[in-house]
C-alpha cells in the first residue's frame, strides 16, 4: 500500500504549497487548482483501491 501514502503525500504537499500561494496573492486560480488537484487526487485513490479489491477478488 506503499502508493497510497505517496498519492496522500503528494495530496497535502500540493495543498500547502495552492493554500499558500493562494493566501499570499490574493488569487482566484490557486484555488481552482487546489480544487482541481484535489479532485483529481480522490478520483485516482478511489480508482487505485477499486483495482486493489478487484484484483484481491481475482486471487481467490
Amino acid at each position: 500500500m506503499w502508493w497510497i501514502r505517496i498519492v496522500f503525500t503528494g495530496l497535502v504537499l500540493s495543498t500547502i504549497v495552492l493554500a499558500l500561494l493562494g493566501w499570499n496573492t490574493q488569487q482566484a486560480r490557486y484555488w481552482q487548482w487546489l480544487k482541481l488537484v484535489w479532485k483529481t487526487g480522490f478520483v485516482l485513490l478511489l480508482l487505485i483501491l477499486l483495482f486493489f479489491f478487484l484484483s484481491r477478488l481475482a486471487r481467490i
